[in-house]
């Protein structure tokens, strides 16, 4: 008989609808059941998002934890840092984009660290300067910093304590999934001896330089440019293969400070050309000289910057390139207080954007005034 021809049973009563033939049915049909029942269970799961090789599938919808210490937590996939994380913090996965994923932490924060704000939808803002450390309770472990000016939504409020939340972007490498049985942040065993970083240990939400002092480098196995002591607290910025990129805040003199026509530490670039590529010059230092016009205060439309951060207003070193932005760290903010309009001031500042979302303006941060 041909496969798929219909046969009646010779024995039959008569009326009795033909019936495919066993041999030729039973295993189709049991394919397309199996077939169908898989696709049934994995629309209960919800969508099933591919994990970085070695490790297991990863659930949108599912919590995970971090298994990066120092994690930079961002606004979209690549974006700006809002936060540093800390390993064994849970996050809920929201979804993927490339090497990317999509979360949302919560945590505590002292309510006197965070202001109110309409901004992009969300209530609150971190308004300490330096920023404020996330905790998994009320005086907890910490899980994480949050940087000044990060925009938050509020939980419940506990004492002078705040539940807060917020959703961004991390690296898919950086998520392991969370067991059943993890229910509150927990850090990971310590690693073996032999397999610790030998020139790193932790210092809870920082690191700081263990016994013996250590080079930093200009870039990955670039040249050395400056020698850390051990003992010296360093904050984690990104993290490589092999490198970790750390940022080491001290005092020099003035008086020892000049301008190098050689010096690869500053960027010789105009206004105009940040604005023409804002991404080629974002996180380098200039030295310029500009006229300082007015302190302005960050409106909420201002959106490259947070809500009420002090800047100035000044004309860019060639006047002919318009106005710049300068934000101000609180530490120089007496002294800019005391400047005068049209006053010339030079600066050591970093391109956080060549051109601002809402005037196209270039926005530095302010390092030095001199």
């Amino acid at each position: 008989m041909a496969d798929g021809v219909l046969t009646r049973n010779p024995k039959a009563p008569p009326g009795e609808r033909p019936v495919a033939s066993r041999a030729c049915s039973r295993e189709p049909f049991s394919r397309a059941r199996r077939l169908v029942i898989a696709a049934a269970v994995a629309a209960l799961a919800g969508p099933v998002l591919p994990a970085h090789p070695g490790a297991s599938f990863r659930i949108a919808g599912q919590t995970h934890r971090v298994s990066v210490e120092g994690e930079t937590f961002r606004k979209d996939a690549d974006g700006r840092a809002l936060a540093v994380l800390s390993v064994g913090l849970p996050v809920r996965l929201l979804g993927t984009s490339g090497d990317w994923a999509e979360v949302m932490f919560t945590g505590w924060v002292p309510g006197a660290s965070l202001g109110t704000t309409t901004r992009e939808g969300h209530d609150r803002i971190v308004t300490r300067g330096g920023g404020e450390d996330l905790r998994d309770a009320p005086s907890g472990g910490v899980t994480g910093r949050l940087l000044q000016g990060l925009l938050l939504d509020r939980v419940e409020d506990r004492d002078s304590w705040t539940r807060v939340s917020r959703t961004g972007w991390v690296r898919v490498s950086s998520l392991a999934p969370l067991s059943t049985t993890e229910t509150s942040f927990a850090r990971p065993a310590a690693p073996a001896e032999a397999d610790r970083p030998p020139a790193l240990v932790s210092s809870g939400r920082r690191l700081m330089i263990g016994e013996d002092p250590i080079d930093v480098h200009g870039s990955p196995d670039g040249d050395t440019i400056a020698v850390v002591n051990a003992g010296t607290p360093i904050t984690v910025v990104e993290r490589g293969n092999r490198w970790t990129r750390v940022r080491v805040e001290g005092w020099v003199r003035s008086d020892r400070l000049v301008t190098s026509e050689s010096d690869s530490a500053f960027v010789e670039v105009s206004a105009a050309a940040l604005r023409a590529n804002p991404g080629d010059y974002q996180g380098m230092r200039v030295r310029w000289t500009v006229q300082f016009v007015s302190l302005e205060h960050a409106e909420p439309e201002r959106t490259d910057f947070y809500e009420g951060e002090p800047f100035i207003l000044a004309r860019a070193p060639d006047p002919g390139d318009g106005f710049v932005y300068l934000s101000v760290p609180p530490e120089l903010l007496d002294a800019v207080q005391r400047m005068r309009p049209l006053e010339t001031i030079d600066v050591v500042a970093q391109v956080r954007t060549g051109r601002s979302a809402l005037m196209g303006v270039p926005i530095l941060d302010l390092l030095a005034l001199f």
